[in-house]
């Protein structure tokens, strides 16, 4: 039945091990997700590149990288496994529950806010079978992750403001500029506040990503200028029941004030002349470029930002 008495040292679990691996390019994750030892992952390995006279996964930067010849057995591998399963199916009567795919993405709360609606609702009408989770951004991008396959994507403002590894890609999907939100009797009624002003006043902080750091403060130290932050919150309309109430100042990206509820006694100025500007960026590790599913995702991010700019281009020119 088997041509060579070497497969016969293989079983299903060593299998469904060398498919986690081609799937996850991670060896962790898949000891994770199979609930087993990472030993346990390796011993497979080690039975697997035996068997097949190969390596299978070569080590690129943490992440496994497939060989030919392991890109020409997977399907093969995959199709065993299918097999199993189909004949479970025939024994119990049951169909198991199918299992969908899952799309990884680790984003700051504007992506939630201002994209994640408009791709979950198109996911839904495209019937599209995959599941969506979104992590929250910390204080760097998640390189490691990203290269291991543990996360798909990732979305951080640019350009420039996080730090790449040469296997990663990225694009700028949106631009987006900054307005000044308060409630202060202090401020005289104009439409942009001053360099002085901004500073004068008090801030609250949304701290929507965790970071020591931002583009604001980054910049007013360029001119050798500060800010007062007294308070700093987890959300943006945190920040903004916060202006509500007191004398303060928020920096608010200007896309999100359609998307918050902003407090009828809170007054949007324009930011000081040469405020900073930024990009909502998407980045993800070169090897997944075979994953369709996280191709799908990243056209998708990219036609939902066009949308949205041709929808805001028309309400500007109206």
């Amino acid at each position: 039945m088997l041509n060579n008495n070497a497969l016969r040292q293989l079983d299903l679990q060593d299998v469904v091990v060398f498919l986690y691996l081609y799937q996850y390019k991670s060896a962790r994750r898949t000891a994770e997700l199979l609930s087993i030892s990472q030993p346990t992952v390796s011993y497979c390995l080690k039975r697997l590149r035996s068997c097949f006279h190969d390596v299978l996964f070569d080590v690129d930067h943490g992440s496994l990288v497939a060989t030919p010849k392991a890109d020409t057995i997977e399907p093969y591998l995959r199709t065993v496994i299918d097999a199993v399963n189909h004949c479970a199916e025939i024994q119990d009567g049951l169909l198991p529950a199918p299992t969908r795919p899952v799309i990884r993405v680790c984003a700051p709360e504007y992506f939630e806010l201002m994209m994640l609606p408009d791709t979950l609702e198109i996911f839904m009408k495209q019937g599209s079978q995959a599941s969506l989770i979104v992590e929250r951004l910390g204080r760097e991008l998640p390189i490691e992750r990203l290269l291991a396959g543990e996360i798909d994507l990732a979305v951080g403002f640019g350009p420039g403001y996080h730090r790449l590894h040469p296997s990663l890609e990225w694009e700028s999907i949106l631009s987006d500029t900054f307005v000044c939100l308060s409630a202060s009797r202090r401020l005289p009624t104009m439409e942009r506040v001053t360099l002085d002003e901004f500073c004068d006043m008090q801030h609250v902080f949304p701290t929507p990503w965790i970071s020591e750091r931002n583009m604001i403060d980054g910049w007013l130290e360029q001119l050798g200028r500060t800010r007062c932050i007294v308070a700093r919150a987890n959300t943006y309309q945190a920040c903004l029941n916060i202006v509500a109430k007191l004398p303060v100042m928020l920096t608010l990206p200007r896309r999100l004030t359609s998307y918050l509820s902003i407090p009828s006694e809170v007054e949007i100025y324009e930011a000081p002349f040469g405020f900073p500007t930024f990009t909502l960026d998407v980045v993800w590790a070169t090897q997944s470029e075979r994953n369709s599913e996280v191709r799908k995702m990243r056209t998708l991010l990219n036609d939902i930002a066009r949308t949205k700019l041709v929808a805001i281009e028309n309400v500007s020119h109206s």
